[in-house]
């Protein structure tokens, strides 16, 4: 039983890390990729105007969210 309790703790903290990422991307595109920007420098800064690097942000947030949703469904199915 605390097998169990481990491996479904450590499946509960995944969903939730990518859920949690999906909606600050969702929610903060600009804060998001700056912080993406100054950690490792593998995203161009997003200045106030920049709407085309905020859609790309929220669109990968949304991805994030459903690639949870969708390893939810199978884990359960």
């Amino acid at each position: 039983m605390t097998r169990f309790i481990g491996i479904a703790g450590l499946y509960l903290a995944m969903v939730v890390a990518w859920t949690a990422a999906g909606a600050l991307l969702l929610i903060a595109p600009a804060r998001s990729g700056n912080l993406l920007h100054d950690q490792t420098y593998l995203f161009p800064e997003v200045h106030a105007g920049d709407w085309g690097k905020k859609l790309f942000l929220r669109a990968v947030g949304l991805g994030l969210i459903a690639f949870a949703v969708r390893f939810l469904l199978r884990l359960f199915h």
